[in-house]
């Protein structure tokens, strides 16, 4: 179906802006995860991703099946530019994903007089991987991050998707156990940054790979425009009800 392929991609995106999609959890300051974050990898790890949530930043993503996004974020400001490339059978489809406050601006291809599809994300359930809160949300990892290490400025270790409160149920349940294993790897910065996730899904089934993000150039100015009404349109049923599916 275009609509559910749509909205793999998009969940796509939305997991590259925010993390990996891992859920919403809060950890608070007090915690033995925030006080311990220089002995725990774990909390060390999730101090690092968090602060991936104040900065404004560029990314880049590559994955199996010839998918690969860039673009720049300012998780904070609730601003994201992203696009999307996906190769197949020798051709390549453009997907764009413009973010700013609880609009999400969604156009598919390059065609002339392609229309952008609009969603109001504050309308999304809280549990969904698109909600912009989510994205910024990356303490999240806390409840799908497990056994991990630190070697220097690299982390290692396994993701529990089950922990994860935006996982879905019937894709958990085909994958079975392999779903609580799921191998990944982090590096950080001088500052404590994340700078590198590579997630490791070659055991999830046929054709699944790494996906491997980047986070770089800290600081880089983040400006997003609505595309011009004439050229919006209220995202359709189909696609909407894929995207709440998939998230």
């Amino acid at each position: 179906m275009r609509f559910q392929r749509l909205a793999v991609v998009t969940v796509t995106i939305a997991a590259l802006a925010g993390m990996g999609g891992c859920g919403s959890a809060s950890t608070d300051a007090k915690s033995p995860a925030a006080t311990q974050a220089a002995a725990d990898p774990l909390a060390e790890f999730v101090a690092a991703s968090k602060k991936l949530g104040n900065e404004k930043m560029k990314m880049k993503m590559s994955m199996p099946g010839g998918i690969e996004a860039s673009g720049v974020s300012d998780l904070a400001g609730k601003k994201v530019d992203m696009v999307m490339s996906v190769g197949a059978a020798g051709q390549e489809m453009k997907i764009a994903v413009r973010l700013i406050g609880d609009e999400m601006f969604m156009k598919y291809g390059t065609t002339a007089g392609a229309k952008w599809w609009r969603l109001d994300v504050s309308k999304l359930p809280a549990s969904s991987s698109m909600n912009p809160k989510n994205m910024a949300d990356a303490s999240a990892f806390a409840q799908a991050a497990v056994k991990v290490e630190k070697n220097g400025d690299t982390f290692s270790g396994t993701l529990d998707m089950t922990k994860s409160p935006t996982s879905d149920p019937e894709s958990l349940k085909a994958l079975g156990d392999k779903a609580s294993a799921v191998p990944f790897t982090a590096k950080v910065d001088g500052e404590g940054r994340l700078t590198e996730l590579v997630i490791d899904m070659s055991s999830l089934g046929a054709g699944a790979g790494k996906m491997t993000t980047t986070y770089s150039d800290f600081g880089t100015p983040v400006s997003v425009e609505a595309p011009p009404a004439a050229e919006v349109t209220e995202m359709p049923a189909e696609m909407l009800k894929s995207l709440t599916q998939t998230a």
